[in-house]
């Protein structure tokens, strides 16, 4: 199972990223936009993504990716990082960074 501290680890990495409370929890941003939130269990985070990258996690594992109740509309999904492959949940933290991040710093980014 992934630990919180290499969640924190994986996106603090990220250009621009500040972590920054939200309703109680750490939330990774750039912009003050949200990428990534530690929810209280300490065994699951939410990522934002996008429709078809979500709609493809949920059903090829549902029990691992999951839809918020709350965030129907929204594209963001939670992970359970007691089933997650460190690799998956890795890409899909920087993936969300690339949604959020201003276009020439997540272009640079990618491109290096």
């Amino acid at each position: 199972m992934m630990q919180i501290e290499e969640i924190r680890e994986i996106a603090l990495s990220l250009p621009s990223t500040v972590e920054v409370e939200h309703w109680g929890k750490p939330s990774f941003r750039i912009n003050n936009k949200i990428f990534v939130v530690i929810q209280d269990d300490m065994s699951t985070i939410t990522v934002k993504t996008t429709k078809e990258e979500r709609e493809l996690y949920t059903s090829m594992s549902p029990e691992t990716y999951k839809i918020p109740d709350s965030f129907s509309n929204l594209n963001y999904m939670h992970i359970n990082l007691e089933l997650a492959n460190k690799d998956e949940v890795t890409d899909l933290i920087r993936n969300a960074w690339g949604i959020v991040a201003p276009k020439k710093l997540s272009k640079a980014f990618f491109e290096s």
